[in-house]
């Protein structure tokens, strides 16, 4: 006799072997909807990067990086900048100190030979990213950063008006630079005029005072009195004075030169513009302030701009050469 429970599971066993045999069968796949359309990022939205962002390298800051005078207000020296009459301080013409908040730099011996106006010129090196400096010199008073300067760097700090001659000491102050990062170089004194800017008349002429010429000279000098106004202590015949003038009607000038000489006469004296040259012969003009105005003849300014007149003696045959009070150039025709 068969019992029910077997007869029922022999009965899955077969079941189970028999759709074992079978393929399998896929479930059908359900109809797909119709595609949305792609929705692609405007302009204002920021597409993902495809690689990540890298992390921003951090660079270190150069010591001191000396890029020269790109940039700089300060003004640019003349390529021919004469040598005549220029004043210069080493490191050897100076005391050095060191306080406990400054370090004092002290032109002490310093005897001006002659009065006179000069433009201050600083020379030096620096290697820190810049150094605080209070510079003091007759009526000049300047504060400026000196700027990082791995080669020496020329700084202008202003204009002295040195009265009379004689003593005429001055100083510098810096905050410490004990280790060495500041080194001063050379302080210079460079003869400028002592009037204003020369411009042409309405009328087409120029005139050059005295008060208006750059001396380069170790003696000869401007004297600022009513009754002599002129270039005097003309005693070498190495000091000359030079006008630079803004021209705006190029064309012929006569030159017309007003000048004294009291018992000296007989020195000769150029007159130069450019590539120009005119010379004459000094007379008694009856004193020093006796004014004779001589005719030296024509030059030709050939471009309109600055320009450069120049009164420099070839010679001097007695104890002084002349006074000069003006030169006037006035159109020719």
């Amino acid at each position: 006799m068969i019992r029910p429970f077997l007869t029922t599971s022999v009965l899955v066993l077969a079941i189970a072997l028999t759709a074992c045999d079978k393929k399998t069968v896929t479930a059908p796949v359900p109809e797909k909807a119709t595609p949305k359309a792609e929705i692609k990022p405007t302009t204002a939205e920021a597409k993902p990067s495809a690689e990540p962002t890298k992390p921003a390298v951090e660079m270190p800051f150069p010591e001191a990086v000396d890029i020269g005078d790109f940039g700089s207000s300060e003004p640019v020296e003349r390529q021919d900048l004469p040598s005549r009459g220029i004043i210069t301080f080493g490191p050897s013409d100076y005391e050095h100190s060191n306080q406990a908040h400054w370090e004092t730099y002290l032109w002490s011996k310093f005897k001006a030979k002659r009065p006179g106006k000069y433009q201050v010129r600083l020379t030096y090196t620096l290697r820190r990213a810049s150094l605080g400096m209070q510079f003091r010199i007759g009526d000049l008073v300047s504060k400026k950063p000196l700027k990082s300067a791995v080669t020496p760097r020329r700084m202008y700090l202003g204009t002295v008006h040195i009265q009379n001659a004689g003593d005429f000491p001055f100083s510098m102050i810096t905050p410490p630079a004990e280790d060495g990062s500041f080194k001063l170089i050379e302080l210079a004194l460079i003869p400028t005029s002592e009037g204003e800017a020369v411009t042409q008349a309405a009328d087409g002429s120029i005139t050059l005072l005295a008060k208006d010429a750059t001396t380069w000279s170790e003696v000869m000098r401007y004297e600022p009195k009513p009754e002599k106004n002129c270039l005097g202590f003309w005693t070498e015949a190495d000091d000359f004075a030079e006008w630079e003038f803004t021209a705006t009607k190029p064309g012929k000038y006569k030159v017309t030169v007003s000048y004294g000489c009291g018992g000296n006469h007989g020195s000769e004296v150029e007159l130069k513009q450019a590539a120009q040259l005119l010379k004459w012969t000094t007379q008694d003009t009856g004193g020093f302030q006796k004014w004779l105005d001589v005719n030296l003849g024509e030059i030709e300014i050939t471009t309109a701009g600055t320009q450069r007149l120049v009164i420099d003696p070839v010679n001097k045959v007695k104890s002084a050469i002349l006074d000069v009070q003006k030169v006037v150039l006035t159109p020719a025709g």
